[in-house]
């Protein structure tokens, strides 16, 4: 393997050098997606060699690469020499805007766009506004409105996001929280991934409940039981089920109690048979709905005996309100 570069000319201003993959210095922050190769590519690069060069900047005392990064690793892996494009010297918001252009036709998830705007964020505030467009964001959308005001976030926060544990979404109002807020609620999104809707209800009904008792997030969650269903053995959707009712509880404690009055009255009255009761419309009409699923014409005829059984019970006066009992 060559351990002198060998130049050739490119155009005005650019040139193709050809080095050792080892010398490359791969470890900058603007290769913000950077990650392991696909094997595809690596079967690629080792039967059909390297078709596009990587981009650097070789304009110190040797080539610091500014997008690549799964290429050179794979002819690092093999022992190759790269093919590097030298784009001059770049300051650091160059470097970051190289690595963005240079991966254009990427599809970025929301964790990619924040990484992105981190790295803008670090070296100028006031100037990220000027990449929205560059990562795909339109002017003035909802989405930019969501990942300005994530940015406003510890970037703790951006790791569940990454991960999938917190939607973007949420980001509007994980910001209401504040410091303590927001402390409280991480454990929340350390290991459990809550879709969109589920996130967005949570959020709202700690926040409303909050404002309407005055009372802390702590005091919620420790009311809610939150800590000590994170440390059962629940399975991650058992705990998000179990801690989503128990906040809702807490939101809506009126209705919360009427619902659990109406499934225990309902399961009295239904017990022994196939029918199903429900409050159809949170108990605005004061209406039950009844259903059941047959298998054949016995099925049928036992599921209408059954309802005239039930038809009959004490119990129906507390599931209807109104005076049609």
């Amino acid at each position: 393997m060559s351990t002198d570069a060998t130049t050739v000319n490119f155009s005005a201003g650019s040139r193709i050098v050809r080095c050792p993959a080892g010398q490359i210095d791969a470890s900058g922050p603007w290769l913000f997606w950077t990650a392991q190769p696909r094997a595809v590519l690596r079967r690629s690069v080792e039967r059909h060699g390297q078709l596009l060069p990587v981009l650097v900047d070789w304009s110190g005392q040797g080539p610091v690469l500014l997008a690549g990064a799964a290429r050179t690793a794979c002819l690092v892996g093999l022992g190759r020499d790269v093919a590097c494009l030298d784009m001059g010297r770049l300051d650091a918001w160059e470097k970051g805007l190289v690595y963005v252009r240079s991966n254009a036709d990427r599809d970025l998830s929301d964790g990619q766009i924040v990484k992105a705007l981190r790295y803008f964020q670090r070296l100028d505030p006031g100037r990220t506004g000027d990449v929205h467009e560059e990562l795909g964001l339109e002017p003035r959308s909802r989405r930019e409105r969501l990942v300005v005001e994530w940015l406003s976030l510890p970037v703790m926060w951006d790791r569940f996001l990454q991960e999938g544990h917190a939607p973007l979404a949420c980001a509007d109002l994980l910001a209401g929280f504040g410091p303590d807020g927001l402390e409280m609620l991480a454990p929340l999104f350390e290991h459990l991934s809550w879709s969109r809707g589920s996130a967005v209800n949570l959020l709202t009904w700690l926040q409303e409940s909050s404002v309407r008792d005055g009372r802390t997030i702590r005091e919620l969650m420790d009311e809610a039981g939150v800590e000590g269903i994170l440390r059962s053995d629940l399975s991650p959707k058992d705990a998000m089920s179990r801690i989503t009712a128990n906040v809702r509880c807490l939101r809506f404690p009126r209705l919360s109690r009427m619902e659990q009055d109406f499934a225990a009255t309902a399961r009295t009255i239904a017990a022994g048979t196939r029918w199903r009761l429900i409050q159809p419309d949170q108990f605005e009409s004061g209406k039950v709905e009844l259903s059941v699923a047959v298998g054949g014409l016995s099925g049928l005829h036992t599921a209408a005996q059954d309802l005239v059984r039930m038809a009959s019970h004490e119990g129906w006066g507390a599931l209807f309100s109104g005076d049609d009992r």
